[in-house]
């Protein structure tokens, strides 16, 4: 390349730069992205120092991160109280048991855990769009971005596995298509020892490497990978003897390996199209401007298998979580688009000025309604109702029920069942639910807390069908007919044994 056209290349670029309407664009746009920021960053202190509950999934994680804290098992034999049932791969139980050493009962470590992870998702999209584009803007954009989405928002401060899985999945991504392939086939292994299905980062980039270096160089890859989860696992399978297998072939059987349906499928895609219709729109312009573009396509892969495994995982209840993931490779795709749109060559401001409005118009809108957003995405939660169920737990003789199950954790006993996962095991004939009922039947727990009305709740009713996917109906039917209302406080019915005293 001749000097006088690297200047030329370089006057191009100023010039672009210096463009008053690429510049009002990217201005409107970033001061609304550092906005969002604020918000996560607000939000996020706000839910990690909360001391209680905030979504259904956060108390088994705290029980067996309370359990392994203590040395106990993490996969027990699920011979009788307690019920302990571990839904996941050992990674995040081991990082929250760390954590739970130094906070105790709290849900304050796991979810700065959480955090933590979203950040990382967040610099590695940036840093992926700039080692494509070396566009200082969209990849900050695209980190924002992340920051930005409601699902993020919400999901990055609760006490769960699917951040902490992704955020190693997506810094492999990041590091292995830098070619640091090491550093990445580590992550990787990290992000399946967290969630077993976390592989859509990893498929991505063996196909990657196959496009840059061929198949023989891949398939070199894909057996160290292989090789280096398999010790993992192995080393998990040793210190749990066996129980790592017994209790994710249970949980497979049940919750996550019968439970598909065109249904959730449509559930899935209604919640994007209804409610963030923008960030569905942006990643779908990014994923078609990268794939016009040969060096870009692995980006549109993850986001391709991403979605594809989104869509046919299938397991009861989730579907918000679900939408993590594409929407992470939907930022990379959309950062990209933004940077080839702005870059060196002459702009294409109808299309930027375009996107970057309906970029700002979902931000605003989603702010303006951000306490119903967050409401879609969680129960709703009351300080005042989380400390007086925590107190009656504490205070209640022998053995209680909380659907809550980490309520119970911090009243500082251990659930006898998670509700969810028992019922679910039990519908596959994995446990036996008769010494619960009949447990139930004889008033042996001294409080139950539910979050509906028992007396209102029937089978059938599509409107409760999440009652149903927690509880047995023979346990709901003892709950009705031999426990009555002590009270209701927030979000939580409590249930007293019939033959108990009123309580002032």
């Amino acid at each position: 390349m001749t000097e006088a056209r690297q200047r030329g290349e370089r006057r191009t670029a100023e010039g672009s730069r210096r463009d008053p309407v690429v510049t009002a664009i990217t201005a409107g746009v970033g001061l609304l992205l550092s906005l969002q920021a604020i918000i996560f960053l607000v939000h996020s202190w706000g839910c990690i120092t909360f001391p209680y509950q905030l979504d259904y999934g956060e108390g088994p994680i705290l029980q067996i991160a309370l359990r392994v804290a203590a040395g106990k098992e993490l996969y027990p034999d699920l011979t009788g109280y307690p019920y302990v049932i571990a839904s996941y791969m050992p990674g995040y139980y081991l990082l929250s048991a760390l954590a739970a050493r130094i906070t105790g009962p709290s849900f304050a470590g796991g979810r700065f855990i959480s955090f933590l992870g979203a950040i990382t998702i967040a610099l590695c999209v940036g840093m992926v769009v700039w080692e494509r584009t070396r566009h200082r803007f969209a990849s900050f954009a695209a980190g924002a971005l992340i920051l930005a989405i409601p699902h993020f928002l919400v999901w990055s401060t609760l006490m769960r596995v699917d951040i902490p899985a992704l955020a190693f999945g997506v810094a492999g991504f990041c590091l292995f298509t830098r070619g640091r392939i090491t550093a990445g086939i580590v992550l990787f292994a990290l992000a399946v020892f967290t969630r077993r299905t976390a592989v859509a980062p990893m498929a991505a980039a063996l196909l990657w490497l196959a496009w840059r270096s061929g198949w023989r160089a891949a398939l070199k890859a894909a057996v160290v990978q292989a090789l280096v989860i398999a010790v993992l696992v192995g080393a998990a399978l040793l210190v749990t003897r066996g129980g790592l297998y017994r209790q994710l072939s249970w949980h497979t059987a049940t919750s996550l390996g019968g439970s598909w349906t065109w249904q959730q499928v449509g559930v899935i895609l209604s919640i994007a199209v209804r409610h963030w219709p923008v960030y569905l729109l942006l990643s779908g312009v990014g994923g078609v401007w990268c794939l016009a573009r040969p060096r870009h396509r692995v980006l549109v892969v993850y986001l391709a298998i991403a979605c594809g495994m989104a869509l046919t995982m299938g397991r009861i209840g989730s579907s918000h979580n679900y939408l993590l993931e594409p929407l992470a490779a939907g930022a990379m795709v959309f950062g990209v688009a933004w940077a080839e749109l702005a870059g060196p060559v002459r702009p294409r401001r109808i299309a930027l000025l375009v996107l970057g409005g309906l970029l700002a118009g979902q931000m605003l809108a989603t702010d303006h309604r951000l306490s119903y957003n967050i409401s879609l995405l969680r129960p709703r939660v009351s300080l005042a109702a989380g400390r007086e169920v925590v107190s009656r737990l504490a205070e209640a003789p022998g053995m209680v029920l909380c659907e809550d199950v980490g309520l119970i954790e911090l009243a500082g006993k251990e659930a006898p069942i998670e509700p969810f996962e028992f019922t679910q095991l039990a519908r596959a004939g994995v446990v036996e639910s008769a010494g619960v009922v009949e447990d139930l039947h004889r008033g042996r727990f001294s409080l139950v807390v539910l979050r509906c009305d028992a007396a209102e709740v029937r089978a059938g009713d599509p409107g409760v069908q999440w009652v149903f996917d927690r509880w047995l109906e023979s346990a709901l039917a003892e709950i009705r007919s031999e426990y009555r209302l002590d009270r209701r406080t927030g979000p939580y019915w409590l249930y007293v044994p019939r033959g108990d005293l009123e309580t002032e």
